[in-house]
């Protein structure tokens, strides 16, 4: 009997088919969903030209063209440094691939043994296609494809049971160990097998899974046999600024030290005295310009005792010492290959943290980073990442900034690597990756979640520019002075040797310049040309300064004055249209200067009764302009721009320190004995007593109003309750088109900035032992924030 039937087909497995020593198998339920998926992923969207994603993407211009109805698996085979080669395996279906129907492309037909092979060519793209046993088997490499059907498969017993795992998700990686391992990064490669269950999102990607590692060799995994995995505690400490993280956790020091020893296959001895005995947590941190090794300590008193023969009080930064440790190497190697090698040159102490650097500027950073609440855990993406993570594990990575390109590197060529490790997903400011050890497995999970806009706006939005340290101590406060470059803020600062600098945003020093006295009051910022180069107005006891932004004297200033100046300089612009008035106070007497450094014969007021007490002040209500005078004698004279009394007042007060301010329309005065004094435009006094301590404070700029009563500070009326302290004077900014309000507690150096609705700004408070000064930044809708730290230090922080 004959017929004209093919022969009936054997139907096996997928498995059946896998490459011999293939690098990775993706196991796919169902393909078009899958290529939804990956269109829709912003993540993934990054690497969308890269060689690895079109691997397994319908970009590739054969996988474009098939449409497989059932599981599949495409595998990736790194078969030299230099070249990566993918096979594509499902069973085949009458719709699966119809080379005829596609423009643009030759297929040549030739045999191998029992079987047809075709070259298929699309878009100059090679491709070599056969089907065995109905299964459809295609691949970028002739030979990959042709030991596939000489039954050259995989055989792994261990990578084939991890295969034949159960899938919950559509997308499913085996990943087995490359020839090359690459120490110290964030891949599974130092296990022998993992098994990933991959959750492709439109805001990122998501995985769970196991790795093994094998007993017949040394394999990083198996160092943390015997150990209980730990908490992991490194995001309190890690800054959000830092490139990597990486937590290690264990259970049993010696058993560890002595696995290390066994993977390393050397005879290191252990950290001398018992060092790593009270530890528990052992972190690897990674900033732009260094490294550090952070101790987790279950009992510190021990920890300090173990250390305590290592090291010397060198100095101190924020109040926490620094000390140096003379054992620079000690813990160098220690945790190698699972950490990087640290240089401790230097040891600070954090809560129960103990943080080894090789420079103190790295310590200097994590200190400012930990002081002012500017680390990870505290951001809204490692919120968003931590809810898909173990809260104790045995090895943990944290990778920020988009610093990690691919988990998979090691299995691509080299060319394909570099593509992926270029990319820095910016808007993915955190991947996580976790090993919990469980017996002869871990379990793995993977994240990598797209930063939201809240996140842009909430904690982790406070940055430090720079910190700098002055030769000499800090004389007054530091101020911001535009630059028109940049668009952005120089710094002002002045020392107590009175000599005056001026830093760029990034803490270089542009020029110093040595003056007579110390400047009264603040450094003002004016535009003498009206051309938007600014200068610097200030007075000094002698002196009156106008300097340009290189630090040179700007004809005919400065001008020198034989008698004492006695207030700081004040600055009038009435129209807003920079010709300046500029007034200078000597006792009793006052003196307008215009922008060429001549008397203004117009101003007539010369002299007051008694010594002025305060700066002039200039305010405007109603399109009408006022001059304020404040005396010794209690005597407020408010003037015309001429000169001329403007408004007669009858009272006399007791002025203190806070400026006469204005107010709905109304003159407003507070008194030493803490009575507010309310002076209409016509004359009339309203006195009201405040009913509150001596540290009260009162500042308005425009429509916002800011007291301060002890720990009570209101903006606008609402209350913010501030923990109990001492506090600087409220100031009021206009910045971004927002009113801010900010005021510092000198006890426990903390810098709070508030908004005009009463609503602490996020990422605050901010380390800082004065007032601080703020203004816009470079940055739309960014915020320059500077303010003295210690003695001798200079802080400029930027707030997005």
């Amino acid at each position: 009997m004959w017929n004209c039937n093919e022969a009936p087909v054997t139907k096996g497995a997928l498995s059946s088919y896998l490459p011999e020593g293939t690098s990775v198998v993706f196991k796919i339920k169902d393909w078009q969903s899958l290529q939804n998926d990956l269109r829709n992923s912003d993540l993934l969207s990054e690497y969308s030209k890269t060689n690895a994603f079109t691997f397994f993407s319908e970009d590739a211009p054969l996988l474009s063209q098939i449409a497989p109805s059932q599981e599949s698996i495409l595998c990736v085979s790194k078969n030299t440094d230099s070249t990566s080669a993918y096979t594509f395996i499902t069973r085949q279906t009458p719709d699966l691939f119809e080379s005829d129907s596609i423009p643009n492309t030759s297929v040549e037909t030739f045999t191998y043994g029992d079987f047809s092979l075709k070259k298929v060519t699309i878009q100059n793209n090679d491709a070599y296609v056969a089907v065995k046993d109905s299964m459809f088997i295609a691949s970028s490499s002739q030979a990959l494809l042709q030991s596939i059907l000489e039954g050259k498969i995989e055989k792994d017993p261990t990578f084939l049971k991890l295969y034949n795992m159960n899938d919950p998700s559509n997308l499913t990686a085996l990943i087995s160990l490359p020839k090359k391992r690459r120490i110290n990064s964030a891949t599974p490669s130092f296990a022998s097998h993992t098994n990933l269950h991959i959750e492709v999102l439109s805001n990122g990607i998501t995985a769970t899974g196991v790795a093994l590692a094998r007993d017949t060799i040394p394999q990083i995994l198996s160092i943390f046999k015997g150990q209980q995995p730990q908490k992991n505690d490194l995001a309190t400490l890690l800054p959000a600024t830092a490139r990597k993280g990486i937590s290690l956790t264990y259970s049993d020091a010696e058993k560890l030290q002595q696995e290390l020893k066994i993977v390393r296959g050397d005879s290191l001895n252990k950290p001398a005295n018992g060092l790593l005995e009270s530890i528990n947590e052992v972190g690897y941190i990674e900033l732009d310009n260094g490294t550090a090794l952070a101790l987790k300590s279950i009992d510190p008193d021990l920890t300090n005792q173990s250390v305590a023969r290592y090291i010397s009080e060198a100095d101190s930064f924020r109040e926490i010492k620094l000390y140096t440790f003379n054992e620079p190497n000690l813990l160098a190697n220690a945790f190698s290959p699972v950490l990087p090698s640290v240089t401790t040159n230097y040891m600070f102490a954090l809560e129960s943290f103990f943080i080894f650097t090789e420079t103190q500027t790295e310590a200097e950073a994590i200190i400012s980073a930990f002081i002012n609440g500017n680390t990870m855990a505290k951001t809204g993406y490692f919120e968003t990442s931590a809810a898909q993570l173990s809260t104790s594990s045995s090895l943990l990575y944290y990778n920020l900034k988009g610093s990690e390109a691919s988990l998979l590197t090691d299995y691509f060529s080299e060319e394909t690597a570099a593509q992926l490790v270029k990319i820095a997903a910016d808007d993915y400011p955190l991947t996580a990756l976790q090993f919990t050890y469980d017996r002869d497995f871990a379990h793995v999970n993977y994240s990598a979640t797209h930063g939201t806009t809240s996140d842009k706006q909430t904690i982790g939005t406070v940055s430090e520019q720079f910190n700098s340290t002055l030769k000499n101590e800090i004389l007054g406060l530091p101020s911001l002075f535009s630059n028109h470059r940049t668009k952005g803020n120089d710094v002002v600062v002045q020392d107590v040797t009175n000599t005056l600098y001026l830093y760029s945003d990034t803490g270089n020093v542009l020029w110093s310049k040595k003056l007579d006295a110390p400047i009264l009051g603040t450094v003002q910022e004016v535009d003498l040309l009206r051309n938007g180069k600014k200068q610097l107005a200030f007075a000094t006891k002698n002196n009156f300064y106008v300097l340009d932004r290189n630090g040179n004297p700007v004809a005919p200033f400065p001008i020198k004055f034989k008698d004492d100046i006695t207030q700081p300089l004040s600055v009038f612009d009435y129209d807003t249209n920079r010709k300046y008035r500029f007034i200078i106070t000597q006792g009793n007497e006052v003196f307008m200067y215009d922008k060429d450094g001549k008397i203004v014969k117009g101003f007539t007021y010369k002299k007051a009764a008694s010594n002025i007490v305060l700066p002039p002040v200039h305010i405007r209500m109603n399109n009408k302009d006022y001059i304020v005078i404040a005396e010794e004698n209690g005597k407020l004279t408010i003037l015309s721009r001429t000169g001329k009394l403007r408004v007669p007042v009858k009272n006399t007060f007791q002025f203190s320190e806070t400026p006469v301010l204005a107010e709905e329309g109304n003159f407003i005065v507070i008194t030493k004995g803490l009575t507010k004094e309310t002076i209409s435009q016509t004359g009339t006094i309203n006195s009201q007593p405040l009913n509150v301590t001596a540290n009260y404070g009162f500042s308005i700029l425009g429509n916002t109003k800011a007291t301060l009563d002890d720990n009570l500070l209101r903006i606008n009326g609402k209350l913010a309750e501030l923990p109990f302290g001492i506090y600087t004077k409220p100031m009021v900014f206009n910045a971004n088109r927002t009113t801010y309000v900010t005021v510092t507690e000198t006890q426990e150096n903390k810098v709070y900035v508030f908004d005009k609705n009463g609503t602490l700004v996020s990422g605050f408070p901010i380390y800082g032992t004065s007032q601080a000064y703020s203004k816009d930044a470079a940055q739309r809708g960014s915020l320059d924030i500077v303010v003295k730290g210690e003695d001798k230090e200079l802080i400029l922080y930027r707030y997005r």
